[in-house]
């Protein structure tokens, strides 16, 4: 069994320090984009399109690195990798800066590889470092994220417009922390060692043919697509109803901020019950209702803000927990957690795109929304299914043939 960073007379607080400091990495570069959208659509004449696909790189990455990552930790070490993965993505950041459209997607992609490893890695770092405690540094852990990603959409626009570069120098002020999370972290890779790898397992492949498996694949995918394609356009939306660019953008930044109060309660709702049907319908409704609000009232864009991302708040570690809930025993977790992301985060990369085409064809933002509003339908549809009390395997859980 490996060691993770080396637990020393205070381990305890420099292991948790760790997750977090790498965590705190793990969404700025990617939620900084959304606020200086239009200053980069601006700057370089790109379509709502092409800023679509710039928004969905990182969940393309997402989708293709989620299966890979669990290999590359387990050659290197999760260690060493989530430190190649740090370095990797602050190089990424730096070239998505150098002005030329081709290094602007080419580092999008870099960067956006690099966090998928770290996506994967840090809840195998919970698992094994704390395996009593893993609800509540799961929640420390979501908490970071939603942190992290509602400060970065903040602070994108003030940045762009007082650093040299504007929406450049704000997107590369995001390889520094982390330059110095991998410094930090550098000396205790001298007591990390090399895990063996282990043999591929036939559970995956009954994963891979559960239903059951799949409702939980789709509801991460439907959550992950509304959370992104609302936080890669909401900026615009506001911009159009006359907001300021600094207004919209930290209106922007409280639409994943709304999820770090909420992972404080969300391990005592959980704990209250072992059926998550009603939770998992309950808060997709309420999705949709923040959507459908926003198309006919669109006066209270930002009440309807505040509703959807409430409920996105509680929608995406109830995902999460998905994964072990679902399954029969650890390996079957990690076969589901890496199927989930790799085919949820690729439903996820569609919505900015096709929210982006919409606009485009309809000079409007209402055809728009109604997609994500339906995605919102959907994903109550098969969250009363993923939230039933069964594991994959079960007599209950129908095998999709071959």
């Amino acid at each position: 069994m490996t060691k993770t960073f080396k637990k020393p007379a205070a381990g305890t607080f420099l292991l948790v320090a760790a997750i977090i400091l790498i965590s705190m990495n793990l969404r700025p570069a990617i939620t900084g984009v959304g606020p200086v959208l239009e200053f980069i659509r601006a700057d370089t004449g790109l379509s709502a399109v092409l800023a679509g696909v710039l928004t969905s790189i990182p969940l393309a990455a997402f989708a293709f690195m989620s299966p890979w990552a669990a290999a590359i930790g387990s050659r290197l070490g999760m260690e060493r990798a989530i430190f190649i993965a740090l370095l990797v993505l602050a190089m990424g950041v730096l070239l998505r800066s150098v002005p030329s459209l081709f290094f602007l997607y080419a580092g999008s992609i870099l960067l956006a590889a690099a966090i998928a490893v770290g996506n994967v890695l840090v809840p195998g770092l919970i698992k094994r470092d704390f395996p009593d405690k893993v609800g509540l540094m799961t929640s420390v852990y979501a908490t970071t994220l939603a942190t992290f990603a509602s400060l970065s959409s903040g602070i994108s626009v003030p940045l762009a417009q007082t650093l040299p570069g504007g929406w450049k120098g704000a997107l590369a002020v995001w390889c520094i922390p982390a330059i110095i999370t991998a410094l930090i972290l550098l000396p205790q890779l001298k007591n990390a060692t090399k895990p063996v790898p282990q043999p591929g397992e036939k559970v995956t492949q009954s994963v891979w043919r559960s239903k059951l498996g799949w409702n939980v694949t789709l509801f991460m995918g439907l959550q992950s697509m509304s959370f992104y394609t609302v936080l890669s356009w909401l900026s615009s939306i506001l911009q159009d109803q006359g907001y300021s660019p600094v207004t919209a953008g930290w209106i922007t930044a409280m639409f994943p901020a709304l999820g770090i109060p909420v992972g404080f309660v969300f391990p005592a709702m959980m704990s209250r019950f072992k059926d998550q049907r009603a939770m998992s319908v309950f808060w997709s409704l309420a999705m949709l209702a923040g959507y459908l609000g926003m198309i006919v009232l669109p006066q209270f864009t930002v009440f309807w803000v505040i509703v959807s991302g409430i409920a996105l708040g509680f929608c995406f570690p109830l995902a999460l927990a998905f994964f072990a809930l679902r399954a029969s025993d650890a390996k079957q977790a990690a076969a589901l957690s890496g199927m989930a992301q790799s085919v949820g985060y690729g439903i996820a990369a569609m919505g900015p795109v096709l929210f982006g085409a919409l606009h485009d064809w309809t000079h409007g933002w209402t055809a728009a929304l109604w997609m994500i509003a339906v995605c919102a339908f959907l994903q109550a549809f098969v969250g009363w299914s993923a939230g039933r009390k069964a594991h994959i395997g079960d007599s209950s859980d129908m095998r999709i043939s071959r």
